[in-house]
């Protein structure tokens, strides 16, 4: 009797204190689910709820139902821009290639100097913010006193010389070449851990059956990191569908609609237009699309997956 008891004073003390313990967690992590709450969570469900009224972000707003989601589909503009977000989503994903295969290269490097150079190359860009990046792009590209036209005019080029971003033919183009030499870095950080992280006795196996530079990028190295290529396809698929920074800073969208992006007209149609109800309406859509192709492009790599 005395032993039960002593039990069960015992197993009453550790719920007492199990309890006590998930609370102190609570108490920790309610901050931090307070703010994502706030910041995240209550922008977008007022930015859903905005979709299904016309409103100018001053004056009362007007319920309409759907015809904010019709003027999408019937806007030539929106459409010209989904075209564009196209071009730039599949140059996006195919120039994902330069930064696998550098970081295979890069990989198969076994002196530990150049390991340690190439980590710190790598991680300088990183501490550069983009829109210095951008903004020196957009000195370069400069028709009167930039780099490349100047370059071509020191070569006996002149008449190759171009208005670039004016250009509605060369734009698109010279949006993507801001990306040269096309290596990013934080995704080539993650294809070097995701190699790092596999035994050797896999690499060692595949030397002695003979496996050439190419098999092994083919049969052993890319298999290998399908799961890092799915995050950094996503990351690239998000970007590519509701990115906008570089176009506003430097076309606006221009010239005409040439380099118009979704969420670069979203942006433009609540702070320029001050149509927030169909800029909102812009963001529910943009948020779908993005969706659908990120599910689509995860079910399609499980499936590679699997098959291989």
């Amino acid at each position: 009797m005395i032993n039960q008891l002593f039990k069960s004073s015992q197993q009453q003390k550790r719920r007492t204190r199990g309890r006590t313990q998930m609370w102190i967690g609570w108490l920790f992590v309610a901050p931090a689910i307070a703010l994502n709450l706030l910041f995240d969570w209550y922008p977008m469900f007022d930015g859903i709820y905005r979709s299904f009224f016309r409103w100018d972000g001053y004056s009362t707003a007007v319920y309409v139902g759907f015809e904010n989601f019709r003027k999408i589909f019937n806007d030539s503009v929106f459409w010209t821009s989904v075209a564009n977000m196209l071009f730039f989503l599949i140059t996006s994903i195919v120039l994902m290639i330069p930064t696998i295969i550098t970081s295979v290269i890069l990989f198969r490097l076994r002196n530990m100097r150049g390991q340690y150079l190439y980590r710190v190359l790598f991680c300088i860009p990183m501490v550069v913010p983009w829109m210095i990046i951008i903004l020196m792009w957009q000195f370069m590209y400069n028709p009167q006193y930039g780099l490349f036209n100047n370059l071509l005019t020191s070569l006996g080029l002149t008449d190759w010389k171009q208005t670039w971003l004016g250009d509605p033919e060369l734009v698109k183009w010279c949006l993507i070449f801001m990306g040269f030499p096309f290596v990013t870095t934080n995704a080539a950080l993650i294809y070097l851990g995701g190699l790092k992280s596999v035994s050797e006795s896999v690499w060692e196996a595949g030397a002695l059956d003979g496996v050439g530079p190419i098999q092994k990028f083919f049969y052993l190295e890319f298999p290998l990191i399908l799961g890092q290529f799915s995050l950094n396809l996503i990351g690239t698929i998000t970007a590519a569908i509701t990115g906008y920074t570089t176009q506003l800073i430097l076309t606006k969208g221009g010239p005409g609609f040439a380099s118009m992006v979704p969420g670069l007209y979203m942006y433009l149609s609540a702070f320029k237009s001050q149509k927030y109800g169909y800029a909102s309406a812009l963001g529910l859509v943009m948020f779908v699309l993005s969706l659908v192709v990120t599910l689509l492009s995860i079910k399609f790599l499980k499936k590679e997956e699997q098959s291989s």
